[in-house]
């Protein structure tokens, strides 16, 4: 496969859909099919997930920076 052909199809915070939620905060989803979601998110200093509950679907959260 060329090069370019797996670069165009990479997805990253530039192009993937975008979405804004609570007071200040920012996700991407970089995959979004009924079988797996990968999103990536953003929260300022201070913010946090409420706590809540999916019938469906199974989270865990990884965190680069931060606490």
């Amino acid at each position: 496969m060329p090069k370019d052909a797996i670069r165009s199809s990479s997805v990253s915070r530039e192009n993937a859909e975008h979405y804004r939620w609570g007071d200040d905060c920012d996700g991407w989803h970089l995959v979004k099919d009924a079988n797996l979601s990968v999103i990536e998110e953003l929260l300022p200093s201070g913010a946090s997930e409420v706590r809540h509950y999916h019938q469906k679907a199974q989270q865990f959260f990884y965190v680069l920076s931060g606490e």
